[in-house]
């Protein structure tokens, strides 16, 4: 249980303990009647089995079809030769991974993939386009690069898209995309159940394309396909397109590789009760008498952000965000206004808001910081009374980072953080554009680039036992 509730799909181990009949089935069929169940030295809860079984199985699905494939592209596009590969392989395949790091290309390459479909297909203006992502933002970034397309484009978040609703969509819902074309950006974030619904929403007259960084942080739940299904059958794009900042990509790819030799980007920061002081002036929270131009405080939302590992605990997100509000309720004056961006924890598609959507919210002084008297912008406007669950967000775990990009990125690492690993480091330092400041106690990211955070599954050996055996 422990295994699983660490996000492992199974226990590998040739020293398992022997379990009666009616606790352990061999690995054969995909609904399983007992509780655990094993294959070779693999060892699976049930539900964890099923899962990664269903993924196999539609994986193998969507490889069998034979897409009608137009002429290939001309030569001479400006695009590199691995993005020229992996758009060729999306024309020819009706699943294919595009992955790749930062300021590789990704998105650019994603967009000639789409022209290049739309415009050589007999539907002309009615082929059918769904660009997702598990966050809006990350969505309306992809169509916003796509620029115009003689197609019909739809960009949403993964969940609209699939039209599930947590807890109450069942596996195995047979539901199916209504699309020509389905690009799903920022893919690693995909954990295992939603990566099952997606793979068996698609039809056989559909292509599906997912792009990520195999290299972040796997899901906070279970398992991390996509960097094993990249491994096995995705087109990495390995070279930089991004030219305004080759530092921060080459210390990108030294923590990747488990080193770290930058130390100018680290802050000489001691975590103890000054730190939340420190942020405070780092962010400077608007605190005016003047009142806030939503619009603005939503664009300043992707100039600087506070990344942090840990949500629980002294220095987590969760009590630093509540310090800096705190000093905020102390500094304002009767009558002055003030403006806090927040997240949202839950989905709500009435008011097209997704877990992970930011928003500004802006209110009045009436003595002190209330937010029941604010109004949030997304950048629609909310009144305090119908919003969705959300959370204080001048600081963000660097999971809840993923799919969005800062000016300026200070992350921090406080004891504890080594338990994840060199992927959370980063993703963190993924997350900045421009520039990244690092606080740590000492040895934590000595201990973080020691080790790395994938998840262990079956999935790798059994889909090539399968290819092997074809």
């Amino acid at each position: 249980m422990r295994i699983s509730r660490e996000g492992h799909l199974c226990w590998k181990t040739s020293n398992a303990p022997s379990l009666p009949e009616s606790l352990l089935q061999e690995g054969k069929d995909l609904f399983p009647t007992a509780p655990v169940v094993r294959q070779e030295d693999r060892y699976y809860l049930q539900r964890n089995w099923v899962y990664e079984t269903h993924i196999l199985n539609q994986v193998n699905r969507l490889q069998s079809y034979k897409p009608s494939v137009p002429e290939l592209l001309p030569q001479g596009l400006p695009l590199l030769p691995h993005q020229q590969e992996a758009v060729e392989q999306a024309i020819q395949r009706s699943f294919s991974l595009i992955s790749g790091g930062p300021g590789t290309g990704k998105t650019y390459t994603a967009s000639f993939l789409v022209k290049a479909l739309a415009a050589s297909s007999p539907k002309k203006g009615r082929y059918k386009v769904a660009l997702a992502a598990p966050t809006g933002k990350a969505a309306s970034h992809l169509q916003a690069v796509l620029g115009p397309v003689e197609a019909q484009i739809e960009a949403t978040t993964l969940h609209r898209l699939l039209r599930i609703t947590p807890g109450i969509t069942p596996l195995f819902s047979h539901r199916k995309i209504d699309a020509d074309l389905v690009v799903v950006d920022e893919a690693s974030m995909l954990n295992v159940p939603l990566l099952a619904q997606l793979l068996e929403s698609i039809g056989e007259e559909t292509r599906l394309v997912l792009m990520g960084d195999p290299n972040q942080l796997p899901p906070v739940e279970a398992g991390s396909l996509f960097a094993e299904m990249a491994a096995l059958f995705g087109i990495p794009l390995q070279q930089p397109v991004r030219t305004e900042n080759r530092r921060l990509l080459a210390l990108a790819e030294g923590i990747h590789r488990g080193e770290f030799t930058e130390a100018s980007h680290l802050l000489n920061w001691t975590f103890d009760a000054s730190l939340s002081q420190k942020l405070f002036t780092r962010i400077a929270p608007l605190i005016s008498w003047e009142e806030p131009d939503p619009a603005t405080c939503l664009k300043e939302l992707d100039t600087f952000r506070i990344l942090g590992a840990l949500r629980q605990g002294p220095f987590g997100i969760d009590a630093l965000n509540q310090q800096i509000v705190q000093q905020m309720d102390l500094l304002i004056r009767l009558g002055q206004w003030w403006a806090i961006p927040i997240m949202i924890t839950r989905n709500e598609p009435r008011q097209e808001l997704y877990n992970g959507t930011c928003g500004i919210l802006i209110g009045k002084s009436e003595g002190g910081v209330h937010f029941r008297s604010a109004t949030a912008y997304f950048p629609q406007k909310v009144p305090f009374n119908a919003l969705p669950p959300f959370e204080v967000a001048f600081c963000l775990s660097i999971h809840k980072s993923q799919g969005s990009e800062f000016e300026r990125v200070l992350a921090l690492f406080p004891q504890g953080s080594e338990h994840f690993g060199r992927e959370a480091f980063y993703t963190a330092v993924t997350r900045a554009k421009n520039h990244v400041e690092i606080a740590a106690e000492n040895g934590v990211l000595k201990a973080m680039l020691a080790h790395g955070s994938r998840k262990t599954s079956g999935f790798t050996e059994r889909f090539l036992l399968q290819r092997n055996t074809l």
